[in-house]
C-alpha cells in the first residue's frame, strides 16, 4: 500500500496520533477525548509551518487577526477560530507555532456571516484568561507542554488543548474514512497581496494587463497552437484560475482554480498590413479580461504577411510579465513536443513569498522599509511631475510603439563599464527624456518618479512560477540630479543600489501586509478616494525590464524562428506611460505603451524618438567599454 499524502486527512491522522502518543522526537505529550471544535479544517504537520499559514488563511473557521487583535502578540501572524467559546487561537512566530483555547473568544459574529472585535467580547475574553492564569499559578502549572518536531510547537493551556487534539484526529478519521475529494475538484486558493492590490486597482475602462507578444518568420498552426494553449494551461494552475464570487464584508477574495479552464482564449485575426496589426494589438490590450471566467488571459494568433505573431493580454491580478512568460514559454514547448517541466515549487508554497518577505526581515531593513514609506508623505507637498499630454483624447484603450535596438547597440549598451546596471542606463534615459519632453510642452518637471518593478522570486525559480511576484520601487530624480547624462546616471544608480539593499518593492509590501484587517468594501472605498488626493501618490512613468531571455519562446523550425518578443504593464491614469524591455536574441526590445489619453500615435512615436536620443546621450557620458 503507497505511503499516504501528508497532506490529507489520512495522512494528517497518521502524523498527529504518532507525535501526540510520543513515537515522534522528543514527544511527550499523551491526550485525552472532547467534543470537536473544529470540523473539516485539514491542519498540516507542526513541520511544515508554512503550510499551517496556507491551510489557516485558506479556512473560513479561522479568522487571521487584525493589528489590533494581534496588539500582545507583535510581529507574530495570529489566526482565532470563528467559535464564541473554546475558540482555538495559533499564534505563528517564524518557525515557532503556539496554540492555545479561549474560552471566550473576542470576535463577534455580524449578521452577514463576518468577524469583527467586539468591546464586551475583549474585555469577557481577557478577564477570562487572567483568572484561568491565575489558577494555572496557583497550581503550580505553568501551562507549556512541548513536543518538539521539526519545528517547535508548543501547545499553551495543555490540558485543554490536550482534550480537544483527539477530537480533531478523530474528525480527520471519518474524513479519511469518507470519499476523498476527486483530483477534477476545483481547487480555493486566497488572493495574494499583491493579487489583491492589482485588483482593487484594475478596471474596465483602465484594465491592468501583461502584454506579451511573439512573432515568428513563418506560419503557425491553429489547430496545433489550440491544443498547446490548454497544454499549457493545464501546467500553470493561475493561468487557469478564476475568481470566486464575494461578499464585501469578507476581508480577501480567493481564486478557485478547476481541472480545466472554462473556455478557449484564443482568436484568429487575418492583419493585412502593420496597421491592422497595431489595430489588433491595441484592441486586444485594451480589453479588460474578466476575473470571474477562466483563464484570466485572451489570446490572438494574428496572421501577417512578415510571420505571424502570438498575442496575449493576461490580467494582472493573476500574474505578472515573468509568469506570463513562462506560460508562453509552455506553449511553444507543447507545439513543439518539447518537454515541460512543471515549476520547480508548489503553488501554494510560492504564493507564501511576499508574506515571508515581510515578517522574515531583521531589524534594520524594517527600519529602511518604514524610511522609504516615509518619503511617500512628500508627495503630499511636492507630487512627483505628470507628463505632458500631446494628441489625447477621450478615447479609452491603449497605443503602443515598439523599437528594437539592433545587436550592435544592443551589445555596447549591455557591455558599458559603470557602476550600475544596464537598467540603470535605461531608466536616466527616461528621466531625462520626460524632463526634455516636459520643457518642449512649457509643463512643470521639478521631480519625476518612476516605478521600477523587481521581481521577487528567488533565483532557483526566478523565471519558474506563473503567479503575481512584482512589486514596483520608485526612483526619482531632482532638477539638480538631470543636469547632464552622467549626473542622472549616477544619482539613479545609488538610489537603485540603496533600495536593493532594502528589498526592491518590499516596502510596499509591508503596506499591503496590514491591509487583510480591512474588509474588501473597505479597501474600494480607499481606491475610490486615492483621486481626492489630487493623485499625488501616483508617479510620472514606469520601466519594467524582464531582463535578457536567452531562451526565447520557440515553435520550431516549421514555424520559423523567433524574431521578436514584446511585453509591456499596464499604464494606469494619470501615469499614462509605461516601457517594457526584454532583451531577445541579442537585441533589446522597448515597447511603449501609452494611455490615450495622454498621447496619440504620433506623440507616442515622438517621445520614443526623444527617448532613443536620450539613451544614446547617456551611453556616450560612459567612458570605455567593459572588459569581457
Amino acid at each position: 500500500m503507497s505511503e499516504p499524502d501528508p497532506l490529507s486527512p489520512r495522512g494528517l491522522h497518521a502524523t498527529v496520533v504518532e507525535a501526540m502518543n510520543g513515537n515522534a522526537p522528543h514527544s511527550r505529550s499523551r491526550v485525552r477525548t472532547r467534543p470537536a471544535l473544529v470540523k473539516g479544517f485539514r491542519v498540516p504537520t507542526a513541520a511544515e509551518p508554512l503550510s499551517l499559514y496556507r491551510a489557516l488563511e485558506a479556512s473560513d473557521r479561522f479568522h487571521r487577526d487584525t493589528r489590533v487583535g494581534g496588539i500582545f502578540h507583535h510581529g507574530k501572524i495570529s489566526f482565532r477560530e470563528v467559535s464564541p467559546t473554546d475558540s482555538l487561537h495559533v499564534i505563528l512566530d517564524g518557525d515557532r507555532v503556539s496554540v492555545h483555547i479561549d474560552e471566550v473568544s473576542p470576535l463577534r459574529c455580524g449578521p452577514d456571516g463576518s468577524f469583527r472585535y467586539s468591546w464586551g467580547r475583549v474585555v469577557a475574553h481577557n478577564l477570562a484568561g487572567g483568572v484561568a492564569d491565575v489558577g494555572r499559578r496557583l497550581r503550580g502549572v505553568q501551562g507549556h507542554q512541548r513536543c518538539n518536531l521539526h519545528c517547535e510547537a508548543v501547545w499553551v493551556d495543555d490540558e485543554l488543548v490536550a482534550e480537544v487534539v483527539p477530537a480533531l484526529i478523530e474528525e480527520l478519521h471519518m474524513d479519511a474514512s469518507a470519499e476523498e475529494p476527486a483530483a477534477t475538484d476545483p481547487v480555493r486558493v486566497p488572493f495574494g497581496l499583491i493579487d489583491e492590490a492589482i485588483h482593487l486597482l484594475d478596471t474596465e475602462a483602465a484594465p491592468w494587463s501583461i502584454q506579451l507578444e511573439v512573432r515568428v518568420t513563418g506560419r503557425l498552426d491553429e489547430s496545433r497552437l489550440r491544443d498547446a494553449l490548454v497544454q499549457a494551461l493545464a501546467t500553470h494552475p493561475m493561468a487557469r484560475a478564476r475568481k470566486e464570487a464575494s461578499r464585501r464584508s469578507m476581508h480577501r477574495d480567493n481564486w478557485v482554480i478547476p481541472p480545466v479552464a472554462d473556455l478557449d482564449p484564443l482568436r484568429v485575426v487575418d492583419c493585412a498590413d502593420d496597421a491592422a496589426l497595431a489595430a489588433t494589438r491595441a484592441e486586444l490590450q485594451s480589453l479588460a479580461v474578466p476575473l470571474a471566467e477562466s483563464p484570466p488571459l485572451r489570446a490572438r494568433l494574428a496572421r501577417h504577411a512578415d510571420g505571424d505573431v502570438l498575442m496575449l493580454n493576461v490580467n494582472h491580478a493573476a500574474m505578472d510579465g515573468f509568469g506570463a512568460l513562462r506560460v508562453v514559454q509552455s506553449v511553444a514547448r507543447a507545439y513543439t513536443g518539447t518537454p515541460d517541466p512543471p515549476p520547480a515549487v508548489d503553488l501554494l508554497e510560492a504564493r507564501d513569498l511576499p508574506v515571508r518577505l515581510v515578517s522574515g526581515a531583521d531589524g534594520p531593513t524594517r527600519l529602511r522599509r518604514s524610511l522609504a514609506l516615509a518619503e511617500k508623505l512628500r508627495d503630499l507637498v511636492a507630487p512627483p511631475a505628470r507628463l505632458a499630454a500631446d494628441g489625447a483624447s477621450q478615447e479609452a484603450g491603449y497605443g503602443f510603439h515598439h523599437v528594437a535596438l539592433s545587436a550592435d547597440k544592443t551589445a555596447a549598451l549591455v557591455g558599458l563599464e559603470h557602476e550600475g546596471t544596464t537598467n540603470d542606463v535605461l531608466l536616466a534615459a527616461l528621466h531625462l527624456a520626460i524632463a526634455g519632453w516636459n520643457a518642449e510642452h512649457d509643463t512643470r518637471c521639478s521631480r519625476v518618479g518612476v516605478l521600477v518593478p523587481a521581481n521577487l522570486r528567488p533565483a532557483e525559480w526566478r523565471t519558474d512560477m506563473a503567479g503575481n511576484f512584482s512589486l514596483p520601487a520608485r526612483i526619482s530624480s531632482s532638477r539638480a540630479s538631470r543636469r547632464t547624462p552622467a549626473s542622472a546616471l549616477a544619482s539613479l544608480t545609488t538610489q537603485t543600489r540603496r533600495k536593493k539593499k532594502t528589498g526592491m518593492g518590499t516596502a510596499l509590501l509591508q503596506i499591503l501586509g496590514r491591509s487583510h484587517a480591512l474588509p474588501i468594501w473597505a479597501k474600494q472605498v480607499m481606491v475610490m478616494l486615492l483621486p481626492l488626493t489630487g493623485n499625488r501618490l501616483v508617479d510620472s512613468a514606469m520601466l519594467s525590464n524582464l531582463g535578457s531571455v536567452p531562451d526565447p519562446p520557440d515553435f520550431g523550425a516549421e514555424a520559423g524562428g523567433t524574431a521578436e518578443m514584446w511585453f509591456s504593464p499596464p499604464a494606469r491614469m494619470p501615469l499614462g506611460l509605461a516601457i517594457g524591455v526584454a532583451t531577445v536574441a541579442g537585441r533589446l526590445h522597448l515597447a511603449f505603451r501609452y494611455r490615450r489619453r495622454l498621447f496619440d500615435d504620433d506623440a507616442g512615436r515622438r517621445f520614443a524618438d526623444r527617448y532613443l536620443s536620450e539613451l544614446d546621450r547617456v551611453v556616450a557620458s560612459v567612458e570605455g567599454p567593459q572588459p569581457t
